[in-house]
């Protein structure tokens, strides 16, 4: 069941990275969507090599692994492009965003608590600094798509345009959070299973909910 979640993955995250190439970037080249697309591809690679790794193997290698990096890589992405392309554009840093910036706050802290919950019951291992690690890049990437889901817009709409891929990916971020609680803890197989199935869904509506977003800004 597993293998067979893992490769279901991995599929929808490349028809989400292939949907993304050759559909987002033929139209518009612009290097926040390039990141964005590159974080698909990324999370396509760590889902590959985790499927791969359950099939040869019957089980994920505990600790650090090459899949983790796929994870970080998109995050890493994911937060480039927000706080790299984006966030100068609406936020001047005057204070009168300065409520904003603190109530996107909300976001970082609920995933470094999500990840406290497993030291604080399995103590520090080879799995939970591992954990740790990849919780810090989802932290920071978390705290721009909040920040860019209230934010008040600026002129053109270019914020309220990408608000849904916005909620999308701050899911997507709250989903792999989850789905380290539910392997550390070894959750009943139901758990897993709706947790895999969501992020299915996400990787496949990611770029569709970009481009249906992207596309408003030359209207």
């Amino acid at each position: 069941m597993y293998v067979a979640l893992s490769f279901a993955l991995a599929a929808c995250a490349e028809v989400g990275f292939n949907y993304g190439l050759f559909r987002l970037l033929k139209k518009n080249d612009a290097l926040y969507i390039r990141m964005i697309v590159f974080s698909v591809g990324c999370a396509m690679l760590g889902r590959v090599f985790e499927a791969l790794q359950l099939l040869v193997n019957g089980q994920i290698r505990s600790g650090f692994h090459v899949g983790l990096l796929g994870i970080i890589g998109s995050f890493m992405f994911l937060f480039s492009a927000n706080f790299g392309q984006m966030d100068s554009l609406v936020d001047d840093g005057s204070k009168a965003f300065k409520k904003t910036r603190i109530i996107a706050l909300a976001a970082p802290a609920v995933v470094i608590a999500i990840w406290c919950v497993i030291p604080a019951t399995n103590g520090f291992s080879g799995t939970t600094i591992p954990y740790a690690v990849v919780s810090l890049f989802i932290a920071q990437a978390a705290y721009f798509h909040l920040k860019h889901i209230i934010i008040k817009d600026v002129d053109f709409g270019l914020i309220r345009a990408i608000r849904p891929y916005n909620i999308v990916a701050l899911i997507y971020a709250f989903l792999c959070m989850v789905e380290m609680t539910v392997k550390t803890f070894n959750l009943p197989a139901v758990c897993i299973i709706i947790v895999y199935i969501l992020q299915c869904a996400v990787m496949l509506a990611l770029m569709p909910v970009l481009e249906r977003g992207v596309n408003k800004w030359t209207i």
